[in-house]
């Protein structure tokens, strides 16, 4: 299960090297919280977005093809549309936009028709699986697109990151975020465990080092991998990444995505995570709690003895 005990203890110093997160610039009263984590809306539906972000509850929006499709577009010109207005409305704050075409010289144009849309656009890449669309594919695409926009001063982040040594070339190729999606690791353990060994074994399952029987795994840590019936595979991602990043003081930061509920994200954040992309259905219920509704019913009564 998820230790916080076992969370790194200079991850607090890797985070407060970096900038700012909600400046106090012209304010007399300061930002209690100068260092928080960033809280991105994993969305593209503006009518979604924009009371959020009115509401100072996020500081920007990750989006992809398949959350722009979902908000209307039917057309390249629909979802153009939709892509600058989300960064007409957040501006400065940043709209993770993620590159269409997969072959290296495409992506690189690609990404710079994006990043010349505005100065808070953020390219996403995916980090691998290229040649899961087709065998021809290089599969180091991700990485040289990474350290080519990095080598052109366009701000990206790594996607489809599912281990820590992923994250690791994604910052040493120039990623400036790198996203474990915590969610789909749950759900693929969930689905692809073998219910008679220990929980995680889809991704670790170590048995004989020889590998005589082909059926091993190490595609994450046993730290990751094996945790209870619940799964919390992501939130210890989160913070293995979190200590390797430390210990090399890398300043990429941990954009934490594809969460599921609530415990997810506090996990993370307790993880070590920098951002959180949360979708637009979770960040409308981030006020509630059963006892506050509660001890909301019982005040709004007790005050109508005091009505004038």
């Amino acid at each position: 299960m998820f230790n916080i005990q076992q969370t790194k203890a200079g991850a607090r110093e890797r985070r407060v090297a970096g900038p700012e997160t909600h400046p106090s610039t012209g304010k007399k009263l300061a930002h209690p919280s100068p260092r928080g984590p960033l809280i991105f809306a994993d969305t593209a539906t503006i009518k979604d977005i924009e009371p959020l972000y009115r509401a100072g509850i996020i500081s920007g929006v990750t989006t992809n093809p398949s959350l722009v499709k979902k908000a209307g577009a039917k057309s390249w010109a629909d979802a153009e549309s939709i892509m600058k207005e989300l960064i007409k409305l957040v501006a400065p704050n940043p709209v993770l936009l993620e590159l269409l075409d997969l072959t290296d010289e495409a992506m690189i144009k690609q990404a710079q028709e994006f990043a010349g849309w505005g100065d808070n656009v953020v390219i996403k890449v995916p980090v691998g699986g290229y040649q899961a669309v087709d065998p021809s594919y290089d599969p180091f695409t991700g990485l040289k697109v990474i350290h080519a926009l990095w080598e052109r001063d366009i701000t990206c982040c790594a996607t489809l990151v599912f281990n820590s040594t992923q994250a690791l070339w994604a910052a040493n190729a120039g990623a400036c975020f790198v996203a474990p999606f915590i969610g789909r690791l749950a759900d693929y353990a969930y689905s692809n465990d073998h219910v008679e060994r220990a929980a995680g074994n889809s991704l670790y399952w170590l048995e004989d080092h020889r590998n005589a029987k082909g059926d091993q795994c190490v595609s994450n840590t046993e730290y990751v991998a094996c945790g209870g019936a619940r799964k919390d595979i992501g939130p210890r991602l989160i913070q293995e990444i979190s200590a390797i990043f430390t210990n090399y003081d890398i300043r990429t930061q941990i954009l934490a995505a594809s969460f599921r509920h609530f415990v997810q994200l506090s996990e993370c954040l307790l993880a070590g995570a920098d951002v959180l992309t949360v979708p637009a259905n979770l960040l409308q219920q981030v006020a509630d709690h059963p006892l506050t509704t509660a001890g909301m019913a019982t005040f709004f009564e007790d005050s109508k003895a005091f009505e004038k």
